[in-house]
């Protein structure tokens, strides 16, 4: 079962979509993966690329600068202050 995937900046939506796996990384604990059937997971995130691993193809990379991200019952929602999709 994928995850559902939405990553959302305040100028658009960079990512909406499903993913086997999101890795990010939190201000307090380093990077974290999320796979289906994680916990329940609310935290704070840095500036760092977050990685959206679909269910085949290429993954997509979104730089972040700040913002949360929060996980519930396999949907994965990343808000954040500041994000740019890189483009390759």
């Amino acid at each position: 079962m994928p995850l559902d995937v939405q990553l959302v900046s305040p100028e658009k939506i960079l990512f909406n979509g499903e993913a086997k796996m999101v890795v990010c990384r939190t201000v307090s604990g380093g990077e974290i993966a999320f796979l289906a059937g994680h916990v329940s997971f609310i935290g704070a995130l840095g500036s760092h690329p977050v990685r959206i691993v679909p269910p085949s193809g290429p993954e997509t990379v979104v730089d972040v600068d700040g913002g949360f991200v929060e996980v519930s019952n396999d949907k994965v929602t990343i808000l954040s202050d500041a994000a740019e999709l890189r483009s390759g």
